[in-house]
């Protein structure tokens, strides 16, 4: 990748003087510039984990737009089965996060989801079939091949391959490729790519020498690959890469990573640490030197007293006053200090280091807010529509992505087309946009769906919730309502068998009441204490039971077969209509 330097420097100008500083456009930091791509995602990568702002403001702008994902569908039921799919068992959100880091750190996102399958290896003589992580089997890395021992014919030859799909949604994952160890075969005219993996040393290693885990799970046009000493080449919609944008011819068919501006400011931020840290290093910390002062011009205690014993015995008051702070020091003349350093905060270059931070903030196209927090609705409305319409682009690329995975897994797994995408982007403090939507719905220009979605609501889910309560409370006051009468019965057969006993305790042999009458009278008492309210008819049953309890067990009696009558007409009339 060409400098500013080599394009701009002109040897032959006049103000040209040669070396680094004599070029405007050229800095001591070019030379540590990055020549080609590859170089540029090393450097992106240590910039990533070296500086705190770009380390804080891509995690923050990778994470800022993985919203809540909706899922459309017109099947009933496979809505659920892609959320429990993608969320419980692949993870996405946490998966779409990673992507969007590797976009920003990278300006590239290379994407594949792993199909699980099985592998087994069928005998060439008797065409036994065995399970490749259970079978006895030598494989030879230069031709991708296994030896099978067979147990049933006692053969040792050449097995055949047969991966056998698994169709199980927990052995679905989705596997992010190193940017490093991709190689890109771009056609600028009709643009399309074709995608190839250099398979890293690590698993060219392991497969080589014969490591069972690797030979049996890993798919077996990668083996090949690695037999044939080449990059295994991606088939077409097996890979999705997301880019961010750049000028046309340069670096095509890639994306350029966002902290290229970044780098010659790191390497100036980094001088000025380095100039920090010499100065922390020899002038944080003051040396004191004492020694005899001379109370005029003319008496110099040096001309008249021994230095080494003036040395010797300071340096055991110094001892003593370190053991005993108490420790009062004698000296027959004055003794001066002498201050050496200690002057490296004045010398520090914090300022300049603040600013040059500044910039790489400004460099990446974050708000200074966004990096340090203290971001919000109130104070930095505009800040934060810019931010979101910034994120646009790359909010449509992850949809894509997203997409792409729900298309992978549903056929993988037989499920039904769906769309899904993420939510719009949700401002809690977004006050006076909640009460204008709220507004708009009194007016009926809004519906409520609108309204729901503005206050984060799923209004299907809450609809359910609400049709799921009443009828839980219906059948609740219908349970009370037969517990109630069930009681009233119990009570009234209970005292009906007691009055009875009463009245055979108490009547003498041959002493018979007028039933009918008795009757009559306690329909009467009944029709009246049922238009009665509930205060006077507990009452008045009260006095009934006190005076004549006969009768009283009688009423009770008639009172419930009235309301059982007055039920069974109202169901009937029902009934007939």
């Amino acid at each position: 990748m060409p400098s500013t330097s080599t394009m701009l420097a002109d040897p032959g100008s006049l103000g040209y003087t040669g070396g680094a500083y004599g070029d405007p456009t050229r800095l001591w930091a070019h030379d540590f510039s990055p020549k080609t791509i590859k170089h540029l995602f090393k450097w992106s990568e240590y910039l990533y984990f070296n500086s705190a702002q770009i380390f804080s403001g891509v995690r923050k702008y990778a994470e800022y737009p993985i919203t809540e994902i909706s899922y459309h569908s017109k099947v009933s039921g496979s809505t659920e089965k892609y959320k429990s799919i993608l969320e419980e068992q692949l993870g996405i959100r946490s998966e779409l996060i990673k992507c969007s880091i590797d976009l920003q750190v990278y300006g590239n996102s290379f994407v594949s989801v792993h199909m699980p399958f099985s592998r087994h290896l069928v005998c060439s003589s008797c065409a036994s079939v065995y399970s490749a992580s259970h079978a006895d089997f030598k494989y030879l890395p230069t031709k991708a091949e296994y030896k099978l021992k067979c147990p049933d014919c006692g053969t040792s030859k050449v097995a055949t391959v047969q991966d056998r799909m698994v169709r199980s949604a927990s052995d679905v994952h989705v596997i992010r490729w190193d940017p490093k160890l991709i190689k890109i075969q771009h056609n600028g005219v009709t643009n399309q790519s074709e995608y190839y993996l250099e398979i890293s040393g690590d698993i060219r290693k392991r497969v080589m020498a014969g490591d069972n885990m690797a030979v049996t799970t890993m798919p077996l046009s990668i083996l090949k690959a690695i037999a044939d000493n080449s990059d295994f080449k991606f088939n077409k919609n097996q890979i999705f890469h997301s880019k961010i944008d750049t000028p046309a011819g340069v670096t095509a068919g890639w994306g350029l990573p966002p902290l290229t501006a970044a780098i010659p400011l790191f390497h100036h931020a980094a001088i000025l640490r380095k100039a920090n840290e010499a100065i922390a290093l020899e002038r944080i910390v003051p040396m004191r030197v004492m020694h005899p002062q001379a109370t005029s011009g003319s008496a110099d205690p040096i001309q008249t007293m021994s230095i080494a014993t003036f040395m010797d015995d300071l340096e055991s008051n110094l001892k003593h006053w370190r053991k005993d702070p108490n420790h009062i020091m004698m000296s027959p003349v004055a003794v001066g200090v002498q201050q050496v350093g200690g002057e490296g905060r004045a010398l520090m270059v914090d300022s300049e280091i603040a600013r040059v931070e500044d910039n790489i903030i400004a460099s990446m196209g974050f708000p200074k807010e966004f990096v340090y927090g203290g971001l919000s609705f109130t104070g930095s409305s505009i800040t934060l529509r810019m931010l979101e319409n910034q994120l646009e682009s790359s909010v449509f690329q992850i949809n894509n992505l997203l997409q792409w995975i729900a298309n992978r897994v549903g056929k993988f797994l037989e499920l039904p087309d769906i769309k899904v995408e993420l939510g719009d982007f949700k401002m809690v403090d977004d006050v006076q946009q909640k009460q204008l939507v709220m507004n708009l719905w009194q007016s009926q220009i809004v519906s409520k769906t609108t309204v729901a979605e503005a206050h984060g609501i799923d209004l299907k889910e809450e609809q359910d919730r609400i049709k799921q309560e009443a009828v839980d409370d219906m059948r609740m006051q219908n349970e009370i309502n037969s517990e109630v009468e069930k009681l009233q019965s119990d009570l009234a057969a209970k005292a009906k068998e007691k009055a009875m006993m009463e009245e055979q305790q108490q009547t003498p042999p041959g002493l018979n009441y007028d039933q009918q009458a008795v009757i009559a009278e306690a329909e009467n008492i009944a029709m009246q204490l049922l238009q009665a309210d509930e205060g006077t008819r507990r009452s008045q049953l009260s006095s009934l039971q006190a005076e004549d309890y006969v009768m009283y067990a009688v009423v009770i009696q008639r009172m419930e077969q009235l309301k059982l009558d007055e039920r069974n007409q109202m169901m009937q009339q029902g009934g007939g209509m």
